[in-house]
């Protein structure tokens, strides 16, 4: 199988003559690897009497598959095999080869869009298969993505803005099922973590006797970015149901659990905090640890020693300038510009610019010298401009800024809003762990930054703050409140970043203000697990109570997490 990445086609893989169409990848196709195909089928296809479908069969692998299965169980796929394909090209290629091959006739293959298609007979399966097309939101317009939210609402749910394509695709597919059927899909990863799959899960709890995810060590699709999983769906219409999980190291591992097994059965971890997952209380990530470490993050999160980041602060995101080359200035451009001091705010720009657990004025100079700091040119409406300001404005007029997304929708083009000066900054990408530091420059910064800003009431500074983010219980939090990208890197949304587990030692104010300033320069010299160990004896020993041997399970869990997502980056060299 070759795997080839396209722009707008997140994972495509198939037969070598199976290519799809420029339409096929703008409509989010991705093609999966036969030994994938052959598993899901396997497991899904029961019966000589069973009725299957994909509804998105694409290159076919799925549909041949399943005929292949139908077949070895007595069956006939030339009245049993069904599939729904959009993308016009695709189908007439596709369709015609599975008429040669397998008999289907036309009246089982469509030529449509899957989300026009009633959950009514011919249309009832007792088995549905497949790898639903990954449109991201910004992509996922028009009469088809109404068609599909409609969909999703028919099915008691609604779903946001932000929604990829496969949540919808999922729920039709499930509406589909007759009563016990069953569904196996490839899905993407966010399903475990995305806010809006949320009641996708309780809805898969409710509709079915027992759902698995099969995760994997090593990524399906390793050339391409977005991480997937395997859904088995057993039992429909016998929910509520359990969860179950299994991890694997690759995908060559399915072969060896469908091989001599006749029961279709997957050994499987019963999930027993299903509830708490479905309430997004829980992350599915957790089952990746080993029973103990797992046992020790959940009594520390449940106990009185812990609080989550976002009751003692409010996380957010920068502004935005919509055009940062032009708004964003060095100090010799602006010294050269004659812009005056009052219309110029100090900005760090950059997540790597941030070390140890304070942001300094120094910090803010080097990080300018290396073009990752700078000013912005801060106006507001109704200033009086001077001069110089009018000639720069004038010119950025001329060059197109005015016209630029986020420019064009505010009155005037040149007031950048929301800029607030936080307490701290928090980097949101990173490879090893994200940085939390105190804002000592005074300084803001744009959206490739979180802010940070102190709740009123509660008796930690940003120095403390970030003394507290320094241990190995909130490093292992951040690996289970973020979620990875594909290229190894850990991404923190500002809803992730507020659920990240925080020590609440009983420490003075001014006791955690030392302690940080002492961290910091240990992390500045000695480098952050230096700073880690540090923070462990201090807060989670000293003052929580915890072994040096709970220390290190914590760690030991960070790190695992940390280095199984760090593994599926293709060049492990992570900014």
């Amino acid at each position: 199988m070759k795997v080839r990445p396209s722009a707008q086609l997140l994972i495509f893989s198939g037969n070598d003559e199976e290519e799809a169409s420029p339409h096929a990848k703008a409509l989010g196709a991705y093609y999966t690897d036969v030994q994938i195909a052959d598993f899901l089928t396997w497991w899904a296809i029961r019966s000589p009497e069973d009725h299957v479908m994909d509804p998105s069969f694409g290159g076919g692998v799925f549909l041949r598959a399943a005929c292949r299965q139908i077949r070895k169980l007595g069956g006939e796929p030339k009245t049993q095999v069904f599939g729904v394909e959009i993308d016009e090209e695709v189908f007439y290629r596709i369709s015609g080869k599975l008429a040669e091959e397998y008999g289907l006739q036309p009246t089982q293959l469509q030529n449509e869009d899957f989300f026009r298609v009633e959950p009514q007979s011919p249309w009832r399966m007792s088995v549905i298969i497949g790898n639903p097309p990954f449109i991201r939101y910004q992509r996922f317009t028009g009469r088809s993505r109404e068609r599909a939210l409609a969909r999703a609402f028919a099915e008691g749910i609604t779903l946001p803005k932000l929604a990829s394509s496969w949540a919808p695709f999922l729920l039709h597919s499930a509406a589909m099922l007759t009563e016990g059927g069953r569904l196996a899909m490839v899905l993407p990863v966010e399903i475990t973590h995305a806010k809006y799959a949320q009641p996708i899960l309780r809805h898969l709890q409710r509709s079915f006797r027992a759902t698995t995810f099969i995760t994997f060590k090593s990524k399906l699709f390793p050339d391409l970015s977005e991480d997937t999983l395997l859904l088995l769906a057993e039992g429909k219409g016998h929910g509520p149901g359990e969860f179950r999980h299994r991890d694997l190291q690759h995908a060559g591992a399915l072969a060896e659990i469908a091989k001599g097994r006749s029961a279709k059965q997957v050994q499987s971890e019963t999930i027993k905090e299903a509830d708490e997952i479905v309430a997004g209380r829980q992350r599915l990530i957790e089952q990746l640890l080993p029973s103990d470490m797992r046992r020790l993050y959940r009594q520390l999160a449940a106990g009185n020693d812990s609080s989550r980041l976002g009751e003692i602060a409010n996380v957010g995101i920068g502004y935005v300038t919509g055009a940062n080359d032009f708004f964003h200035l060095s100090p010799d451009e602006a010294k050269r510009l004659g812009i005056p001091a009052r219309f110029l705010k100090r900005v760090v720009r950059r997540g790597r610019s941030i070390s140890g657990l304070k942001f300094t004025e120094q910090d803010w100079k080097t990080a300018s010298a290396n073009g990752e700091a700078a000013y912005l040119l801060y106006l507001r409406q109704g200033d009086p401009l001077p001069d110089n300001v009018q000639k720069y404005l004038e010119a950025g007029k001329r060059a197109g800024v005015a016209e630029a997304y986020k420019c064009r929708s505010r009155s005037p083009w040149y007031a950048v809003p929301h800029v607030h000066r936080p307490d701290g900054f928090l980097s949101y990408m990173s490879g090893e762990t994200p940085h939390l530091v105190s804002n000592e420059a005074k300084a803001f910064a744009p959206n490739s930054l979180h802010i940070v800003r102190m709740r009123s009431g509660q008796p930690h500074s940003a120095a403390g703050l970030a003394a507290l983010w320094q241990t190995s219980m909130t490093r292992l939090s951040v690996e289970i409140e973020g979620h990875a990208l594909g290229g190894g890197m850990l991404k923190l949304e500002p809803g992730e970043a507020a659920k990240v587990l925080l020590a609440k030692p009983e420490t003075a104010a001014d006791e955690l203000e030392e302690l940080a300033a002492e961290l910091d320069l240990v992390s500045r010299k000695s480098g952050t697990d230096a700073a880690r160990k540090r923070a462990d004896e201090l807060i989670l020993c000293r003052s929580l109570g915890l072994s040096r041997s709970d220390c290190r399970l914590l760690n030991s869990a960070a790190e695992l997490l940390r280095d199984r997502r760090m593994r599926r980056s293709k060049s492990h060299e992570l900014a």
